[in-house]
């Protein structure tokens, strides 16, 4: 699994026009050290942005009936019968929270957690794993991660919403 090329175009677009409207000011005019400093800490995030963005282009992400694995510069893998942590977030980008993305956050014992958001190719799939993972490992779920998994349709027992 990969994310799609469009969606990595548009995070370069983005990161791209953020660094240069940042970064040309610095270059080209003499400005105020405040303005300076703001600039370039805006460079600064931008150019982290692209950084990102880069990772994301080269990392696969495989799902197994065992593991999850993310294959790339920044690798890691998470062992489904060893998940000691999961959480689902959402973001979202209005008011009434009507749009935004998802993210999950995975890892099991001795791995560095992985990242993937609802933009993923089978995202999907990879939060009903972990799901079954959580449910069969007891990893205790926070009120909103279960919230999000039941917006998904995806119920993990023993997790259920006591009233």
């Amino acid at each position: 699994m990969r994310y799609p090329r469009p969606t990595l175009l548009a995070d370069y677009v983005r990161a791209g026009v953020g660094a240069v409207l940042c970064g040309l000011p610095l270059v080209l005019i003499d400005v105020n050290r405040w303005i300076a400093a703001i600039l370039l800490a805006g460079f600064v995030l931008f150019a982290a942005f692209i950084v990102r963005t880069a990772l994301r282009q080269h990392t696969r992400y495989v799902l197994g009936p065992d593991t999850l694995c993310a294959d790339g510069p920044a690798g890691s893998l998470v062992e489904w019968n060893r998940l000691d942590r999961m959480k689902l977030s959402y973001f979202s980008t209005k008011r009434d929270r009507s749009d935004g993305w998802m993210q999950l956050a995975v890892g099991s014992a001795g791995a560095r957690t992985v990242k993937v958001d609802s933009a993923l190719e089978g995202f999907y799939d990879i939060v009903e794993r972990a799901a079954r993972a959580a449910e069969s490992t007891g990893v205790e779920l926070s009120a909103a991660t279960r919230a999000n998994l039941r917006s998904m349709g995806i119920s993990v027992a023993g997790q259920e919403e006591t009233v």
